[in-house]
This record gives structure tokens, C-alpha cells and sequence, in this order.
């Protein structure tokens, strides 16, 4: 046996111990309840681990900077595992099996078809009709006193967005890298900061080292984020404050996962690339300040929501959309019209003006949990007589103005709206990238344009058959949502 395969074999190991280790750690302490299955599997496990120690020879350990670097940038995940078929990450049985009944469903119908046609995602039909039931999880959800729930949950968002530990968490870390970065400053983003997160959400930050709230244009940025990413862990490892729990440089947006051990163990994702986030954040304060009952909507439907895919800025951004189709919110172009709040982010702009509704010339929207449900589900259902998820584009940049899809795929871009320009731009500038995190991803079943950085779509992760599962939970909890209100007018 070689010695490199002997390597292989070490380092698969030590990162599998490390990751077993991680996964027990998650478990709270005190007793715990596991089947026989469970029992056999670690009993199984510590024989084979005694009898391998007893066919071990103690030899000195490799040079720790070159072992700790190797833990840094590889890993595997603790409490997740992917599904062989289409890699999606799940980490409860219950998901795992109706994940499974979804495979079974879609080869028992490619059995039928065995050469089904090509379908484009720019055209009709990109996502199948599905005729699922309601999970019992979602009609146990749908059952709830929709505005109790909320009401619960808005006090949790407010606590959690006034939580005096947010302040504290950012000026700790701000503290640990001031010696190596004078200039810091964090900058938090997200749903916390939002108003719309939980007791269990991170705190994202963008951490600026060194005056890059704006971005970097130069083409070793990429190498020498990675650089910064490892020198912040050393730093932050050398501390008692600060653990590092993942390192994530494939991401389009590299982070660091950290959690603050002086602080309830916070957990923290911070990013190094730009200020984008953290406008993005700023917009969607403003938006639900200007329209509570939007924030109430988006956080009803962060529990009504049982896709991962769907995260709270996707949620978020498509909420804002409905309003603005309803002619409640502004558009994000309307915000702009004015140069002299333009800031401009890596080619973006990122500024926006913040007039009151009276001055937008905007009503205050006050309607019932119940109500904005049901506004949301028929807006984005298959039969949604203003908007199809499956042609065009969720725009808060453009707001009300219909954009489909396949304007993006026109010649020389002719039928991209006049107001993007800049995406105009730069589709002509990375339409041939290899990099696949760069062009912009349009020719999917949900287009959801971030509004500043009109290249992203935040939806572009979510596949087919989850599309079709959303869609179909849309048309659901539309149908419940209507009997409800019927069987209350008959008895009232």
C-alpha cells in the first residue's frame, strides 16, 4: 500500500471522527431515548473502533500547521445528509421519506414516458402540474389560528431584532480583529436584523477589513479572499471568544461560520466581499416599515414554508413583489430615480431614497392574517390570473412591469427592459463565462431578481420537482384557505 492511499485513508478518517464527534455534540445532555437499531449501530461501531486501535501502531503526529490547515479546508458536514439522486440536503426522517415518495412518483411517471420531450424552463409547462395531497404537516399548519400565530411570531422577531447580544456579538468581533485590521467594521444583515428571524437564526455580518464596503474590481480578489478567510480563522482560533464551526469557500458568496461563546453561543456567518447584503437588508427595512402588514406576511409564511429552498430573503423579496404589483410598495427603479442617492457596489447600485407613503402617494394596507395568506397564494398559484411563476420574472427592481424570461434569452439582449441597463451590460460582458456563478441564471422555474444585483437569482437553486411542490402547496393552502373562510360565513 502506498503511502499516498495511506494518507487518503487518514484523512477521510480524522474527518469522519471530527464530524461524529460534531454530530454527538449537537445532542442536548442528560438522557436520550435511541431504538434498538440505533443501539446495535454503536455497539457495532465501538467493536470495529476497539479492533482497529488493536491493529494500530503508534506513530508521531504530522506537523500540526499543515494538519490544522487540511481540517480548515476540508470537512464534512455533521447533521446533513444528500440525497444520491439530486444531492438535496435534508436532516429529518419525516422529509426524507416524502423525499422518497417524490423519486418513486417521478420514475413511475418516467416509466410512461420514457422519452419524454425537452422542456424549456423560458416557455410554458417548465413546471409540471402535480396533483399531491396536503401533507399532514401542512394541514396541521393551515388548522392554526393564522393571527394568534402571527402575533407569536412578530413578538419573537422583535425580540430577537432588539436583542441586546446583536450589538454586543458585533463589537467583540470587531474587537478580536482590530489589532490585525484598525479599520473594521461589521455590518449586520439578515433576518434578524430584518425583523423577521427567530430565536434560532444566525447573525449575518458583513465584516469590512479594510474599506471594501464597495467592492473590489481587481481579478485576484477571489485568491485573496480565501487568504483573508484563513488568516480571520487563525485569528479568531487564537482567541477564547470565538470558535469556528464551517468554512464555506465554494459558495458564490464565501463565509466563515463562527459562534460566539460569550454570547447564548451565537452562531455568526460572516461574509468578506462587498456591502451588497447589507444594503439589501436596509431595503427590506424600509419596505415593511412603510408596510407592517408585509413583514407580518413574510414571517406567516416562513412557518408555512416546509422548503428549505424557499429562504426568508426569497420569501421576502417575492412579498414585496406581490405589494408592489398591488401597487403598495414603490419600485426599486423608482427609488433610484434620483442620482444623488446612487451607491454604487461592485457595478451595482445599491442606493435608494426613503419617502414616506403619503409622499409615494401609497395607501397604509391593513387587512387580516388570513387575508394576506390568501392574496399571496392566489398572486403565485398556477392559476394566478396577474403573475406565472413559470414565464416571468419576480422584479422588485421594476415592480408592476410584467418582465418574462424570455427577454433575457433575445439576441444581443434587444428585450431586456430598457430599465436594466446595467444587467444589459453585463450579460454582454460574462456571456461567456465558464464560472457558472457569474451570468445570470434566468432559464430556471423560479426567477426571484435580487434588486440590486440584478445578475442574482435567489431562486436559482430550486429544482423542478420542488417547484412543482411549492406550486402545488400554493394552490393547497389557496383552496383551504377559501373553504375556511366559507365554512365561517354559513355559520355566521
Amino acid at each position: 500500500m502506498s503511502n499516498n492511499f495511506q494518507s487518503t485513508q487518514y484523512l477521510a478518517t480524522n474527518l469522519l471522527i471530527e464530524t461524529l464527534m460534531l454530530n454527538l455534540d449537537t445532542y442536548d445532555p442528560g438522557p436520550k431515548a435511541i431504538d434498538t437499531f440505533i443501539l446495535a449501530q454503536l455497539e457495532t461501531l465501538m467493536d470495529k473502533i476497539q479492533q482497529f486501535l488493536n491493529d494500530c501502531t503508534l506513530v508521531p503526529e504530522e506537523d500540526e500547521q499543515i494538519r490544522s490547515k487540511i481540517m480548515m479546508y476540508f470537512y464534512q458536514q455533521p447533521n446533513v445528509v444528500r440525497c444520491r439522486i439530486c444531492q438535496k440536503c435534508l436532516n429529518e426522517y419525516g422529509a426524507v421519506i416524502d423525499h422518497i415518495k417524490m423519486h418513486e412518483r417521478q420514475n413511475a411517471l418516467n416509466e410512461k414516458e420514457p422519452n419524454p420531450k425537452f422542456t424549456s424552463f423560458i416557455k410554458k409547462n417548465c413546471i409540471p402540474k402535480s396533483t399531491d395531497k396536503m401533507s399532514k404537516s401542512m394541514r396541521k399548519f393551515l388548522s392554526k389560528n393564522p393571527t394568534t400565530l402571527v402575533e407569536g411570531l412578530i413578538a419573537e422577531c422583535n425580540y430577537v431584532q432588539n436583542d441586546i447580544d446583536n450589538e454586543r456579538v458585533l463589537q467583540n468581533l470587531e474587537g478580536c480583529l482590530k489589532q490585525h485590521y484598525p479599520s473594521v467594521k461589521c455590518y449586520p444583515f439578515g433576518s434578524r436584523i430584518v425583523g423577521t428571524g427567530s430565536l434560532t437564526s444566525d447573525i449575518d455580518m458583513f465584516v469590512d477589513l479594510q474599506n471594501g464596503y464597495s467592492g473590489r474590481s481587481d481579478n485576484t480578489a477571489p485568491e485573496e479572499l480565501k487568504e483573508t478567510i484563513e488568516k480571520i480563522v487563525t485569528i479568531l482560533r487564537s482567541t477564547n471568544d470565538w470558535s469556528v464551526n464551517d468554512i464555506v469557500l465554494s459558495a458564490r458568496v464565501p463565509l466563515l461560520r463562527v459562534i460566539s461563546s460569550n454570547h447564548d453561543n451565537i452562531h455568526c456567518d460572516l461574509t468578506f466581499s462587498n456591502g451588497l447584503a447589507h444594503r439589501n437588508s436596509l431595503l427590506l427595512q424600509y419596505m415593511f416599515r412603510l408596510q407592517p402588514t408585509a413583514r407580518q406576511l413574510v414571517c406567516y409564511l416562513k412557518n408555512w414554508n416546509r422548503e428549505s429552498c424557499l429562504n426568508s430573503y426569497t420569501l421576502s423579496l417575492m412579498v414585496i413583489f406581490l405589494y408592489q404589483c398591488h401597487k403598495l410598495l414603490p419600485s426599486v427603479a423608482k427609488l433610484q430615480e434620483d442620482a444623488s442617492n446612487d451607491m454604487i457596489i461592485d457595478g451595482w447600485n445599491a442606493g435608494f431614497a426613503t419617502p414616506t407613503l403619503e409622499e409615494l402617494n401609497l395607501k397604509l394596507w391593513q387587512s387580516s392574517v388570513p387575508g394576506l395568506a390568501y392574496m399571496f397564494f392566489e398572486f403565485y398559484s398556477f392559476e394566478g390570473r396577474y403573475f406565472s411563476m413559470e414565464t416571468q420574472v419576480v422584479c422588485p427592481f421594476l415592480g408592476d412591469l410584467r418582465v418574462l424570461k424570455s427577454s433575457f434569452d433575445s439576441p444581443n439582449y434587444d428585450k431586456v427592459p430598457a430599465q436594466m441597463e446595467r444587467l444589459k451590460r453585463y450579460m454582454v460582458d460574462h456571456q461567456a463565462d465558464t464560472d457558472t456563478k457569474r451570468p445570470f441564471v434566468y432559464n430556471k422555474p423560479f426567477v426571484v431578481q435580487d434588486p440590486f444585483e440584478h445578475s442574482h437569482n435567489v431562486a436559482k437553486a430550486i429544482p423542478v420537482e420542488i417547484a412543482t411542490r411549492i406550486m402545488r402547496s400554493f394552490e393547497l393552502s389557496l383552496q383551504s384557505i377559501a373553504n375556511q373562510k366559507e365554512s365561517k360565513n354559513l355559520e355566521n
